[in-house]
């Protein structure tokens, strides 16, 4: 009897534990869903802003290219130079609950293969995308190092923190560059080209990624019976 008693103890402890594992196991999945929700949408921000970018990069290159330089020609290359290459769009993912699943070992709770093998592969991606990102930090670095040995400073000290820059195509001053070097131009313009190149990348990463996303929270949401 006392062993039957024991025994009766344990199958009753080892069933709370498992009804204990299963809630957190569908909360994790619960948090996870709401977590893609969010990158989605942050998702859809960052890339408008990135095809601008993109947009604007290839307006300043033209117009690089387009000599000799005019008066408004030099106030249109100021304005795309701050406007659009030292600015960096890129998507902050939601990781609290991937780092809770794998940080604390919560990976173990997630017993269905298939929705754990989507957030493993998620995680994978955004971990890709964030490398693709610091491509974006370090070709938009050397593209500044460059600019300053071309483009100068106090053209535009006015404008800091104006929407746009717009004032600048509206400024009266007679803008000019620090050098007429046509090399060391030509090599900014190579340097905005790779920029544009690493965010064209970054954003084919990404959507690629977004298009992942409603399937992964409709099966999530299968396979958990959420609403």
């Amino acid at each position: 009897m006392l062993f039957l008693a024991v025994f009766c103890g344990f199958l009753a402890e080892y069933q709370l534990e498992h009804m204990i594992e299963h809630s957190r196991e569908k909360q994790y999945i619960e948090s996870m869903v709401e977590d893609l929700k969010a990158d989605s949408t942050r998702i859809d921000i960052v890339m408008k802003y990135d095809i601008q970018q993109v947009a604007g990069i290839d307006s300043l290159l033209r117009n690089i290219y387009n000599r000799p330089y005019t008066d408004s020609s030099l106030r249109m290359l100021y304005y795309l130079k701050e406007n659009y290459t030292l600015v960096k769009y890129v998507v902050r993912f939601s990781k609290g609950t991937l780092s809770q699943l794998k940080n604390s070992g919560g990976l173990r709770l997630i017993r269905n293969r298939a929705a754990a093998d989507s957030i493993i592969k998620y995680d994978i991606q955004t971990e890709r995308i964030e490398g693709q990102a610091e491509g974006i930090d370090l070709s938009g670095q050397k593209l500044l190092d460059h600019s300053i040995r071309i483009f100068d400073g106090e053209y535009v000290l006015d404008y800091t923190g104006t929407s746009n820059y717009k004032d600048i195509l509206r400024s009266n001053k007679k803008f000019t560059l620090l050098t007429n070097d046509e090399i060391l131009i030509k090599e900014y313009a190579n340097l905005a080209k790779f920029k544009k190149d690493v965010i064209v990348n970054y954003i084919a990463q990404v959507t690629a990624l977004q298009r992942r996303i409603p399937g992964i929270i409709a099966s999530l949401k299968k396979e958990y019976h959420l609403k």
